[in-house]
């Protein structure tokens, strides 16, 4: 039988969600434009990203790509979070899931204006570090 989500586990839930996502949006994206070497710190083994449609699986794989992007410079303009309840399938210990959503500009040494990007982020937290499970990247045009 499911556990019952009473309505102040939903409230803390979403609170320590937002404030996870926020502490891991910077330190995200401070490392994909600034010490992008260390970007694969970020990711589970077997994390997955889609990246505009093209799908990188394991973290070994997702950093060889992210090495052949030109150097670059995110300002996340919005984001949203959720908590998911009861964590993700599969996973052992203490596990704490959220998706985030961000939005913003993305610019590339090679362009003269910054892309829009939307980019959704699968977190799972096992003793207290938070790791990417998923992420897909997309430029809006």
């Amino acid at each position: 039988m499911a556990a019952v989500c009473i309505p102040d586990q939903i409230k803390n839930e979403t609170n320590l969600a937002l404030l996870a996502a926020q502490e891991f949006a910077k330190l995200y994206h401070d490392t994909f434009d600034k010490r992008r070497q260390n970007i694969g710190k970020m990711y589970q083994e077997q994390a997955q990203i889609v990246w505009n449609g093209n799908p990188f699986n394991g973290r070994e794989k997702i950093v060889e790509f992210f090495n052949t992007l030109p150097s670059s410079q995110h300002t996340v303009e919005g984001m949203d979070t959720q908590p998911v309840m009861g964590g993700l399938v599969g996973t052992e210990g203490d596990t704490s899931t959220i998706i985030i959503t961000f939005f913003g500009k993305a610019k590339y040494k090679s362009e003269k204006e910054g892309k829009s990007f939307t980019q959704t982020v699968l977190l799972a937290s096992q003793d207290s570090k938070w790791k990417v499970v998923s992420d897909n990247y997309r430029f809006l045009d």
